[in-house]
């Protein structure tokens, strides 16, 4: 046999619509307090000064240096897709010189590594800002397993100047 659940009292249903509005109200202002500082400018309202943050000391400090362009046909089997990045690496200051020297003198190997891993990738590979972020991170690696084999790496970084996939 089914028993039928008890009809709610009528006193309970005025309670719970009593609270609704309380609790909209409680939700707005929440939610522009915590717009607020997004919005508006509140140190500037109080009478301070904004603080500039100051740049990390390590992006004040750098320099990019060319490597060059690469064009290489992506590894797709119905489309002819390539992909042409040209790349400069971000070095310290102080070390310019030397890895200028260092990418100079180990070009041919430098360019035939990128040639080799970028052929080897598809088109959803470097696809993206995720494939695009992930792609630097590579090269980055073989960057520095041919120029600093012992780990001591003074690459900050890989950046890409052109990056054209078609």
């Amino acid at each position: 046999m089914a028993v039928a659940a008890p009809a709610p009292s009528a006193g309970s249903a005025s309670k719970k619509r009593g609270k609704l509005p309380l609790v909209v109200v409680a939700l707005v202002c929440v939610g522009a307090g915590a717009g607020l500082p997004m919005v508006v400018n509140v140190p500037a309202l109080l009478g301070k000064k904004a603080e500039a943050k100051p740049k990390k000391e390590s992006d004040q400090n750098t320099v990019s240096v060319p490597f060059g362009d690469v064009v290489v046909n992506l590894a797709e089997e119905r489309m002819r897709q390539y992909l042409r990045v040209k790349v400069a690496l971000k070095v310290d200051a102080e070390d310019e010189k030397a890895v200028t020297a260092l990418v100079t003198k180990h070009k041919a190997a430098l360019k035939s590594k990128l040639i080799s891993h970028l052929a080897g990738k598809s088109l959803k590979d470097v696809s993206g800002s995720v494939g695009f972020n992930k792609l630097q991170r590579e090269v980055l690696e073989k960057f520095e397993d041919v120029l600093y084999p012992d780990g001591e790496s003074k690459l900050r970084g890989v950046l890409f100047e052109e990056y054209i996939v078609q």
